[in-house]
Order: C-alpha cells, then sequence, then structure tokens
C-alpha cells in the first residue's frame, strides 16, 4: 500500500471516528436540547367538546414581518423568463424543458408560499433554529474572524465564488489551499487554539447529478443542489445527509420588500430553486422542524447571502447585504463555522429522536440522518427504519408522519407483542390532543370489546410554537416608495402548527367496514377515511388521524363551521356539500380509498397504458388543483353513472377485465353497488337508533359484496394496502 493509500484510509477513519462522536454528543443534548427548542404541554380532560374556540393568535413583537405579495406577480403570474440559468436542472434538457421546469417552480411557490414568508433579522431567524445560544456563539466567532481574514484570503473567496456559476468549472477548480472555497472561509473563523481533528460536518459542492435516492427511496427530480454541509465521513450527497443547502447564483437577488418566491423573473426563478430544494429535503427527511438554506445572490462584494429556515408553517429568512465587502465577511465566515460546529439539533433535527449516522440500515449511507428512537417521557421505542405513512406533496398543509418500531424495553405489566407505531404530526391549535381525546374516548366507553382499530396510546406530547407576526403596515409600504398598499393582494391568514407525537400499541386485526361500525356503537365519527389514514401496521389494520372526529351531533365550533373538512379525494358526496356528518360517509369515503387503491396499484397492458392514463387522471386522485364542487359531481356520477358505457368506472373495469383483472373489476362494481351515497338521504341525521341500524345493513352488504368476489386476498395483498408508504425513513 502506498503513502497516498495509507493516508486516505487514516483520513476517512478519523473522519468516521469524528461522526461517531458527533452521534455520541447529539444523543447526550437530547434531552436539554428538547426543553430548550420544544417546549411540552400538558392535554386538556378528556372532553370532546370544541364549543369553544381556541384562544386567538397574538403577532410577534419581533422585528420580523409577513411579506405581502408584489402586484406585479399577481398581474402577470405566467410572465416568461428572459433567461434560463445553466445549472437550474441535469441533464440534457432543452431550453423548452428548462423553461418549463422554471415555469413549474414559479407555479408551485406561487400556489404554496403566499402569505407564508417571512423577512426577520438574522438574530431572529437563528434564534428560531437553534435558540439564542446559536446568536451568541455567532458574535463570538467573529470576533476570532475578524483577526484571521485577510485581503489574499477575500480575493480567494471572490474568484472561487465567481466560478460556482460556471458550468464547466470543476470541484477542483473552486478550492483554497486544498480545501472547497466555503469550508476554507468557514476555517477563518476556527479558534488558533483548537486541536485541528477533523470535524464532524464540512461544506462539499453536489456533483452534477441527481441525488443516489431514486430507486430506494423515491427521489426522481432533476434538480441540482449546488452545495451543501454535510457529514465529512459521508462519501457523498443524499438526500438524506444535507444539513444545510447551499445555492449560488450571479444573478441579482429578488426584491425583499415582497415575498421574494413569487413571481417569474430571472432574480426569484434560483431562490424559488433553492427553496423547492429544501422543500424536497423537508418531505424526505419529514422527522426535521427545520431546513436551513444558505443562497448567494449576485457578483462580488455585492453579493447579498440570504440565511433561511423552512418549517412547518412558515419560510423565514434574513438577508446579508454586500457579505464579501470588508464588513461582512467576518459574518459569513462565522456563519459558515456556526453551522458545522452547531449540534445536529440547532440545525433543525426534531430532539425527540435520537439519529443514527454510523451504522445504517439497509437503503442507506454512512452519514444519513436516520432516527433511531423516539423518546417520550419514560417510554423509548426503537424504530425499524420504515416508514407506514405517504410522504407529504405540499408545503405549510398538516404533515403526518407514521412510523413503526418497538419498545426499548417492555413495560412491566406489559403482555404481548411490542410492535409500537409511532405518528408525528403538525396541526393546528384547535386540533392539538385531539387526536388523545378521542382514542381515549373510544376506550372509555361502555362498549366490549376495546376498539382493536385503534390501540391505546402509551405516550404523547405536545409543543407549543410560536405566534405568525404581522403584515407590514401602509406607512412601511408607503414610506419605502412601493406601491399603494391597496395595490397588493390581501395576504391569507398564516395558520401556526404545532408538533403532536404518539405512540400507538400493537393493533390487532380489524376489517375496515367494522371498524367504522364499532366506532359508531361509541357515538364516534372518523371523518377522514383516506389512504394516508388507513395504514397496515405489523400486517394488521390501523386507523389514524381521529383529530378530526366527532362525538354524534357534537356541535362544531364556530371556527368550523362552513368549512369542509377531510381529505378531498376521498370525500364522500355528503361530506363535500357540507351537510352533518353521518358513519354512512366514513363507509363511502372507504369505498373511494379500496377503489384509489385498485386503481393506482393496476398495471396495464402496454397497448392500454395511454388509455390508462387517461382514465386514472378522471379521478382526480391526488390533485390539490381541483375543485371541491368538481370531486363532488365526479364522485356522485360514479354512483348513478357506472353502467354508462364509456363512463369512467365503465372503461375501469374493461381495462382490468381485458388485462384479465377480472377479480378487481367486480370488486370496483360490487363496491359501487352500495346504496350509497343515496341511502344516507333517507334518515333522519338526529335519529341514533336509525342511523345505527341502517349502518349495521350497510356494513352487512359492503362485506358481503367483498366476499362474493373472494376479493380479501386481492385488497391484503396489493401493495399500495399493506405496503402503501413503508418506506425507509
Amino acid at each position: 500500500m502506498n503513502d497516498v493509500s495509507i493516508w486516505s484510509d487514516l483520513a476517512k477513519t478519523k473522519q468516521f471516528e469524528a461522526l461517531e462522536l458527533y452521534e455520541i454528543a447529539a444523543s447526550g443534548e437530547r434531552d436539554a436540547m428538547a426543553r430548550s427548542i420544544l417546549l411540552g404541554r400538558e392535554p386538556p380532560s378528556a372532553s370532546l367538546s370544541t364549543a369553544s374556540d381556541p384562544p386567538p393568535v397574538v403577532p410577534s413583537a419581533s422585528f420580523s414581518q409577513l411579506l405581502p405579495t408584489d402586484s406585479e406577480a399577481v398581474k402577470y403570474p405566467n410572465k416568461t423568463l428572459v433567461s434560463v440559468a445553466a445549472t437550474g436542472v441535469i441533464g440534457s434538457l432543452t431550453t423548452g424543458e428548462r423553461r418549463e421546469q422554471r415555469s413549474e417552480d414559479a407555479r408551485y411557490c406561487a400556489r404554496h408560499f403566499a402569505g407564508h414568508v417571512v423577512l426577520s433579522p438574522l438574530d431572529v431567524v437563528l434564534a428560531r433554529l437553534g435558540t439564542s445560544a446559536l446568536v451568541d456563539k455567532l458574535a463570538e466567532l467573529k470576533e476570532v474572524a475578524c483577526n484571521q481574514i485577510d485581503a489574499t484570503l477575500k480575493d480567494a473567496v471572490l474568484a472561487n465564488f465567481s466560478k460556482e456559476s460556471i458550468s464547466s468549472s470543476k470541484p477542483v477548480d473552486r478550492t483554497i489551499d486544498n480545501r472547497y472555497w466555503l469550508s476554507r472561509l468557514a476555517d477563518a473563523a476556527l479558534s488558533p487554539a483548537a486541536d485541528g481533528s477533523l470535524l464532524a460536518l464540512d461544506y462539499y459542492p453536489t456533483p452534477a447529478e441527481k441525488l443516489p435516492e431514486e430507486k430506494q427511496h423515491g427521489y426522481k427530480k432533476r434538480r441540482k443542489y449546488d452545495a451543501s454541509l454535510r457529514p465529512s465521513a459521508a462519501h457523498g450527497s443524499t438526500i438524506f445527509n444535507i444539513f444545510v443547502n447551499v445555492e449560488f447564483t450571479n444573478t441579482d437577488p429578488p426584491n425583499v420588500a415582497f415575498n421574494p418566491l413569487i413571481g417569474a423573473t430571472d432574480h426569484v426563478a434560483k431562490y424559488q430553486q433553492a427553496i423547492t430544494n429544501a422543500d424536497d429535503l423537508l418531505k424526505f427527511q419529514s422527522m426535521r422542524l427545520f431546513v436551513p438554506t444558505l443562497s448567494f445572490h449576485g457578483k462580488g462584494k455585492n453579493t447579498k447571502l440570504f440565511v433561511s429556515i423552512l418549517g412547518c408553517d412558515r419560510f423565514e429568512f434574513a438577508v446579508i447585504d454586500h457579505c464579501f465587502d470588508s464588513k461582512e465577511f467576518s459574518t459569513v465566515s462565522a456563519l459558515l463555522h456556526l453551522f458545522r460546529i452547531a449540534s445536529l439539533y440547532q440545525l433543525g433535527y426534531n430532539p425527540l429522536f435520537i439519529y443514527n449516522f454510523t451504522s445504517p440500515p439497509p437503503g442507506f449511507s454512512v452519514g444519513d440522518a436516520v432516527p433511531a428512537y423516539v423518546v417520550l417521557g419514560a417510554v423509548k421505542v426503537r424504530l425499524s427504519g420504515k416508514r407506514l405513512s405517504q410522504l407529504r406533496s405540499t408545503p405549510f398543509q398538516r404533515a403526518t408522519v407514521v412510523l413503526e418500531g418497538e419498545l426499548d424495553e417492555q413495560f412491566p405489566d406489559s403482555k404481548g407483542s411490542t410492535y409500537v407505531v409511532v405518528k408525528m404530526s403538525f396541526i393546528t391549535e384547535g386540533r392539538l390532543w385531539r387526536e388523545k381525546i378521542i382514542i381515549d374516548a373510544l376506550h372509555t366507553a361502555d362498549v366490549q370489546p376495546a376498539p382493536a382499530y385503534a390501540p391505546k396510546i402509551l405516550a404523547a406530547f405536545a409543543a407549543h410554537d410560536s405566534p405568525p407576526p404581522g403584515p407590514p403596515n401602509d406607512s412601511q409600504i408607503l414610506r419605502n416608495g412601493k406601491r399603494p398598499a391597496g395595490a397588493l393582494e390581501d395576504l391569507p391568514a398564516m395558520v401556526p402548527r404545532h408538533l403532536e407525537i404518539m405512540a400507538f400499541d400493537s393493533p390487532p386485526r380489524c376489517p375496515q367496514a367494522q371498524a367504522i361500525l364499532d366506532a359508531f356503537r361509541r357515538r364516534v365519527l372518523h371523518r377522514d377515511i383516506s389512504v394516508n389514514n388507513i395504514l397496515v401496521a405489523d400486517n394488521q389494520l390501523l386507523m389514524v388521524d381521529w383529530e378530526i372526529g366527532r362525538r354524534f351531533q357534537e356541535p362544531l365550533s364556530a371556527a368550523g363551521r362552513g368549512t369542509l373538512t377531510g381529505t378531498l379525494d376521498t370525500m364522500s358526496v355528503a361530506s363535500l356539500a357540507n351537510r352533518d356528518p353521518l358513519p354512512h360517509d366514513d363507509i363511502e369515503s372507504a369505498v373511494y380509498v379500496l377503489l384509489k387503491v385498485l386503481t393506482q396499484t393496476f398495471v396495464p397492458p402496454v397497448d392500454q397504458q395511454h388509455e390508462w392514463v387517461a382514465t386514472l387522471r378522471e379521478y382526480f386522485w391526488d390533485n390539490p388543483d381541483v375543485d371541491p364542487s368538481t370531486v363532488r359531481n365526479i364522485r356522485s356520477f360514479m354512483w348513478v353513472g357506472r353502467n354508462l358505457e364509456n363512463s369512467t368506472i365503465d372503461t375501469t373495469v374493461q381495462i382490468f377485465r381485458s388485462a384479465r383483472h377480472a377479480t378487481r373489476a367486480q370488486l370496483v362494481l360490487s363496491l359501487l353497488s352500495l346504496p350509497l351515497p343515496i341511502q344516507r338521504n333517507l334518515i333522519d341525521s338526529s335519529d341514533y337508533d336509525a342511523i345505527l341500524s341502517s349502518l349495521q345493513g350497510l356494513v352487512e352488504q359492503a362485506v358481503a359484496a367483498v366476499r362474493s368476489v373472494d376479493a380479501s386476498s386481492l385488497i391484503w395483498n396489493s401493495d399500495k394496502v399493506v405496503d402503501v408508504g413503508q418506506e425507509e425513513i
């Protein structure tokens, strides 16, 4: 073995040892960080009453402000980009394809980021990310950097930064003293008294290729990540080991007097890419509280650095103006080094979890942040690395992650399996603790046996969250010389979301329709039956997301009246019409769940792929842009027009049969032969006994419909049902 190989192996060993120490230190400080970052709250009394509204949200007293959207972006939402940056996407795309990618970024951000973008001072962003300790440490590091940054280093940084926007430049061309230039600039804030050992985290350019998660984890985008802060021991960047996302562009920065993510100009386009990258990271690293991004915009000394954090309810950012001039060079150096030495939990990771970096499960790499345990008080759950829920589709909406695991140490009085389901959600104040209350009510109802479909809660935690800031007032906008405030769009209300997490005992098996019947015997309706809420855990059925459930005839709060509640594409016709809920609606939603499973897991013959794609589109599954009235009309016609030639159902059945999936075709017809949604229209919604009697008959018909075509094996062996979302986390 030559000297170079020996040195390389030694460096790798030291990198791995540094990562081991980082992993141990993070685990040791987890409890203290949890008390600092996640302030818990006690559960309320077990009352299902929602008559009183949650307390009003008080605007933040900080200098942060919710940014309005520029009226130009509202007036011209599809404005064509002047040019297309070559670094935006990966691969041999045509100019038209690149332009479409940019346009999709613009549409995505306009749809989801309006009313969720907050401009704050840097210390506010850092404190929200990792408490005031980060702010204090930054000031300390700035003093060190001031004394160690010289003119030679400044010139080298500027030269290397300019190369980031040259597509032909290679990572080796962007180094200073054989160090990637970001790392070398961060070294200037490293105290001379440091022992010189390898840092566990460092900055690396990301190769111009897709991150290697497509096969294992479903990451398919041809999106370029410019650079990232990741563990030094990792062989390369993956979607699971990027701690801080870094982006570069020599295009001027977007205007921050308005929402910098809304619009289709060149200045906005690169920032949209940077934040949609962060959105992807948060989607796959779904246990994180925040994903930080450093985004450099501009040229030379006039470059601006955007420091941002993307969370569950808002995107918050600060701007360092002229970040490469003499005044702010030390700030950038200190900030870069601060993130290298920050606690794992000061970089947005959830301190209720203990993470594993050095011995990843199958499908992961060394350096990937894989949650190994979740700790809820005295309950410690060892996680298997499997996720039972699907990935979220949009930012700032209700987000739920369901994981499987087992008790690290079995309870002394526990009997049977130690299999545990862990459910983590970011939900609104009005629904906080709601699921716990309803599940407790299901178990304490005077009905035997205990509900198998809603296993007992072993442990639960809910956190406070800070209220959103208010928008700028009219005088601020006018004083800045911008358009009159009346020309701006009205800002949608930002809804704070709170972390809630629960650990459930292992569920016995219970058929779905019978679970709905049993719940109503206990006078409870689920009201959100969907693919994401019907899971198979430990090969048994589990119904989750009970927080919008209600007791029979329970009054709605004032905030809940007149609003649609549930998962749009599996809501019943009556629910979409905003009628009083009945358990029949849950049965109807269950039919849509099975129909969705049957259609989305079907692989058509090659000669019918085009027709099947067109047919599947007519169901509007998972379409966030469809109007509720459109879904209501489509679902109504499924029932009344199922036998009409060339209807969506008729075409579906014919394609199933031609592909020799006769059982699948017959099950669709059997399910849609149930007396829904007509039967529920004939029932007095205030007569519990009549509703229960009708429901019992409906459940018997539903069970018979499935049994008549011997479809139980088809349902339980379907990848979408048994393995829906069961991917590595």
